[in-house]
């Protein structure tokens, strides 16, 4: 598509996804009644019609498409319950067929498929419940157009053929409304079966980067990560922190106080761990009790306060389950990520300097 070309799309149709749909169905709805219209202006010119009243009622017909579509394309129909505006089109359309029928003598049974069009488009789009009340309405319209003409011009519009051609739209009319309501319910099931999947999809993305204990990002989703901001630290020479955490004494706490426990000490951790840290920092649980916390484009100088404060916290948590009250601390080495080394490299000196937190009596980070 050319840029003019594709100008002009977004001029008709706007550049917003669920405007630019309305505007395409009340164009495709706009270019069936300008066909329509056509087609019968045509009939009627051969078949010796007052083509004056035609000609008006032509005009008033494509008027009201234009207005119906001038009013979705200015946003003003965002203000009512269905911003197509199908059911307003819809009942115009009719309306101006049952009028058109009522013009064209000789040729007024071309009315008849032009309203099944009109139903057609509305099909998809409305619930069973709406489209009874559209074809109630038109048995209404063409049932006072055929009686009426019936009165008026009895020799062009003569009462048995009039009353064929209603039991006829009588019969046709609601076949319409349970195909919608079979139409409705088909979309209602695959709305329901696409939310299901969409939640499938959603959890099971969730399953593949989150731990399903702790909630946190998981080894996997985490290596990648690291990986990832290597490359951007390499890319842009600004560095990134790097810290291992482990749970001091986490198999006295199971032995103790039970794995159910345990796995409470690990969420509480999670938690209080995530409120210590930045938004754009990442934690993870990288197995059992320990932990993986990347402070993404940060020095040390900056990094060593958070995690001063992410032990204090920790320190101060108080699991309780049951009748036990269980209290734990955090170890942690704390590194920089150093221009020219590789990710293993940046990650066995944090657990160098863990080992020496724990070596030097626990509850503290050892920063390097």
């Amino acid at each position: 598509m050319t840029p003019s070309l594709r100008g002009l799309v977004d001029l008709l149709l706007g550049t917003e996804r669920a405007q630019r749909l309305r505007l395409s169905q009340s164009s495709f709805a706009t270019l069936l009644m300008a066909l329509c219209v056509g087609v019968t202006l045509f009939a009627a010119y051969l078949a010796g019609v007052d083509m004056a009243p035609v000609q008006v009622w032509a005009g008033v017909s494509m008027a009201g498409m234009v207005i119906a579509y001038a009013a979705i394309r200015s946003g003003w129909s965002l203000h009512c319950k269905d911003p197509s505006l199908t059911v307003p089109q819809m009942v115009f359309a009719i309306a101006s067929s049952a009028c058109g029928y009522t013009l064209a003598a000789p040729v007024r049974a071309i009315a008849f498929p032009i309203l099944m069009i009109i139903f057609m488009f509305g099909m998809f789009q409305l619930r069973a419940r709406s489209v009874l009340g559209i074809s109630l309405f038109a048995l209404a319209c063409f049932g006072l157009a055929m009686g009426v003409m019936s009165q008026l011009q009895p020799l062009a519009y003569p009462v048995g053929v009039e009353l064929g051609h209603f039991l006829m739209l009588s019969l046709t009319v609601p076949a319409f409304s349970v195909l919608a309501e079979r139409l409705s319910r088909i979309r209602q099931r695959l709305v329901v079966q696409k939310t299901a999947l969409t939640e499938a999809l959603a959890q099971i993305q969730a399953m593949a980067i989150r731990d399903d204990l702790t909630g946190l990002t998981n080894r996997r989703h985490m290596q990648a990560l690291l990986e990832q901001e290597t490359l951007r630290s390499a890319r842009t020479s600004r560095s990134f922190c790097v810290a291992l955490l482990d749970i001091d004494h986490f198999k006295r706490v199971n032995d103790r106080h039970g794995h159910a426990a345990g796995d409470a000490a690990l969420r509480a951790f999670g938690r209080t761990a995530v409120a210590a840290i930045r938004s754009v920092d990442v934690l993870a649980r990288w197995g059992g009790e320990e932990f993986v916390l990347m402070l993404a484009d940060t020095s040390m100088a900056p990094a060593v306060p958070v995690l001063e404060r992410l032990r204090a916290q920790v320190a101060a948590i108080e699991v309780v389950v049951g009748a036990k009250h269980v209290h734990f601390t955090v170890s942690g080495g704390l590194t920089e990520h150093l221009a020219g080394e590789t990710l293993t490299q940046t990650l066995e000196r944090a657990d160098n300097l863990l080992y020496e937190a724990k070596s030097g009596g626990r509850n503290r980070v050892i920063s390097g």
